[in-house]
């Protein structure tokens, strides 16, 4: 009897089994639904935005005109998940330029690092405002060949590609670009700015696009912090008062020695302040209770210290995001 009833039991589990994995008429087997799920869908023709986007959480402005969402996808780089965007600005079915986007996954680690191309003396321009272990900001303006392989560039970019040659947008083979890094804790991302090529690689256009980079910069930092309005855009990169509109106001950036000093300082002064109005309210004299406070903070500094390098010794460092693959190869113009 107890066979019986084990026998049953097994032909149960088996035809149970045989149904969840069989497709059913009009279903698709669930390995089809996990396939479709992970390509890159093709953009509905109303995805259209202007003046700003939101990725992720966070907002990215937009310099004037239609943009498109051509393409989008997420990828693992580097034990991180990377969600990308890419959005074109027609002109008939010329894309006469175009943005990618690069952001951490909401509630994901954004320990991404700077990108090294800031770091580059080839570019038109390259620099850091400030960079840390924790939080940095750096842009630079590059020339970039597209004609690479479609494998070699961002997965949103190559569903645009992909997206494009179904509508027969035609796409330039070379860009000028502006692109931002910007990183916090909790979050970081990508974004590059590119415009066709033509005619603006002279000496002119190039100081052009070096000004529209550094005017830029504060407002793509502001979105990043959700600081925009919702019709806050970028101008044209052309235009020739771009310089005088949206530059970040003085005081507004600071170096890296500046940015780690200054938080170095404010932590030691505000420490000390605490430890004297404590040892004032125990001892009653003053002057007892600042040379305890000075003492006290050479010593803490000199204890940190000792405690950082003992710590470094056996804390792994951490996995940064190297270089995101972007539409091509970005280095020195022509010439």
């Amino acid at each position: 009897m107890r066979n019986w009833r084990t026998s049953l039991g097994f032909v149960a589990l088996v035809a149970v089994g045989l149904a969840l994995l069989l497709p059913l008429p009009g279903r698709a087997p669930a390995v089809r639904i996990a396939a479709q799920a992970q390509s890159a869908p093709t953009p509905p023709a109303s995805d259209v935005f202007r003046g700003m986007i939101s990725v992720e959480d966070k907002q990215v402005p937009l310099p004037e005109g239609d943009w498109r969402v051509a393409g989008r996808a997420t990828t693992t780089i580097d034990a991180h998940d990377v969600s990308s965007v890419a959005l074109v600005r027609l002109r008939d079915r010329e894309v006469e330029a175009a943005v990618l986007i690069q952001t951490n996954r909401v509630n994901t680690d954004a320990a991404w690092g700077k990108a090294t191309a800031c770091d580059r003396t080839d570019l038109y321009f390259a620099r850091i405002r400030y960079a840390s272990d924790h939080d940095g900001s750096c842009a630079y303006a590059a020339y970039v060949n597209a004609g690479v392989k479609r494998e070699a560039t961002d997965r949103a970019w190559q569903a645009a590609l992909l997206h494009g040659a179904g509508n027969a947008w035609r796409f330039p083979t070379h860009w000028v670009m502006a692109a931002y890094r910007i990183t916090d804790p909790r979050d970081a991302v990508q974004v590059r700015y590119l415009f066709r090529a033509d005619g603006a690689t002279d000496r002119a256009a190039v100081r052009e696009l070096v000004a529209w980079t550094e005017a830029s910069w504060f407002k793509v930092g502001s979105g990043f912090r959700n600081r925009l309005g919702t019709s806050e855009g970028l101008p044209d990169w052309r235009q020739s008062d771009v310089a005088a509109t949206v530059l970040p106001r003085a005081g507004e950036e600071a170096s890296q020695v500046e940015h780690l000093g200054t938080k170095m300082v404010t932590y030691r002064i505000f420490g000390t302040m605490t430890d004297m109005s404590v040892n004032y309210f125990w001892l009653g004299s003053l002057p007892s209770a600042g040379g305890l406070a000075m003492v006290g903070a050479v010593a803490s500094s000199a204890l940190y210290f000792v405690h950082e390098l003992v710590w470094s010794r056996f804390e792994r460092p951490p996995v940064l995001v190297g270089d995101l693959p972007g539409v091509g190869i970005e280095g020195p113009g022509p010439g």
